[in-house]
């Protein structure tokens, strides 16, 4: 269980990525306005040194960092740069994304000869997306191991119902959708155990971002989700210390939860369960998961040992 004193006192440190407009700049208001000291992450230096100078024209409770988070050592050196300056992380919103850059389905290609390959994609997508989280997850662990008195913090990745739900308008953000949304799942248990840091995701539902033109003819105002109701979804995790591995859908004005798909059987479940020889070798210590999600070989007898498989819903709990 968490220790952790208020969240929302000023001595609480956030990272946002893509904080300069759209989701990341309604958040870094918002949790401003609670007295967080809140880090502005965007790739353009003007829009996000105004923004952050419009939370705190100081640089006291507000800065701004230049960060491509498609790029590890960009964020690296941003992380350390918050550290200098408040010297604690609590809270880490891996937000930052775009569309496909390209068309995968290869359309305008029909005509061409069997040796005219199609050039290599733009993968920018996947990479602010999915690579984007998993650098920050790295670096926010890192970093929250070394808060005190207690060390530990908290992940909301910024994710989409297209997780979970196929658009065929966006195949790339789709694939990296659903790729954070396993991601926070797949983690959850380990960084809550040994690291006392939880993660979860919000999926958001169709928000009017620039991120795409004419949102207004594309969706009646009740597909659209409010900005209430995205700030009450990260407040939902950011206030209840019990919530890891969970999953959020924004849904117009309401709030709808995302279970794990439960095991199609105990063969499914035996696959799913930690493999401790294996884990140790992967990641240099055991899991610690306990007998309920561990073995040390195949189950005495026969999968049967494995309980009911339609009991594991949840994760690892």
């Amino acid at each position: 269980m968490r220790t952790m004193g208020s969240l929302q006192t000023n001595d609480k440190v956030a990272i946002i990525t893509g904080a300069s407009s759209g989701i990341g700049l309604a958040l870094a208001r918002h949790l401003h306005s609670k007295g967080w000291r809140v880090a502005i992450f965007a790739r353009r230096p003007e829009a996000g040194q105004k923004q952050a100078s419009a939370l705190d024209p100081t640089g006291e409770t507000a800065i701004f960092e230049q960060c491509d988070v498609s790029s590890y050592s960009a964020q690296a050196t941003a992380y350390k740069n918050v550290w200098a300056k408040w010297g604690r992380l609590d809270l880490v919103i891996p937000n930052a994304g775009a569309v496909d850059e390209v068309s995968w389905y290869n359309f305008g290609a029909r005509g061409a000869g069997v040796d005219d390959i199609p050039p290599e994609p733009n993968t920018s997508c996947t990479d602010v997306h999915l690579k984007g989280v998993m650098y920050g997850t790295l670096l926010a662990q890192h970093f929250m191991r070394h808060n005190t008195p207690v060390a530990g913090g908290k992940i909301i990745a910024t994710a989409s119902i297209l997780a979970e739900q196929p658009c065929p308008t966006f195949p790339e953000y789709c694939a990296s959708e659903a790729g954070i949304l396993h991601w926070v799942r797949t983690m959850a248990p380990l960084l809550e155990k040994k690291d006392n840091i939880t993660i979860n995701a919000v999926l958001m539902g169709a928000v009017a971002t620039p991120v795409m033109p004419n949102f207004v003819k594309a969706f009646k105002p009740e597909h659209l989700t409010k900005p209430a109701t995205i700030c009450e979804a990260y407040d939902v995790f950011i206030n209840d210390d019990s919530r890891t591995g969970e999953a959020v859908e924004t849904v117009h004005d309401k709030l709808l939860w995302h279970e794990t798909p439960a095991p199609s059987g105990k063969v499914t479940l035996r696959t799913r369960m930690v493999y401790d020889p294996w884990f140790a070798m992967m990641h240099g210590e055991r899991s610690d998961l306990g007998p309920k999600w561990t073995l040390e070989g195949p189950p005495e007898g026969n999968t049967e040992d494995l309980g009911r498989a339609d009991e594991f819903k949840v994760g690892f709990t």
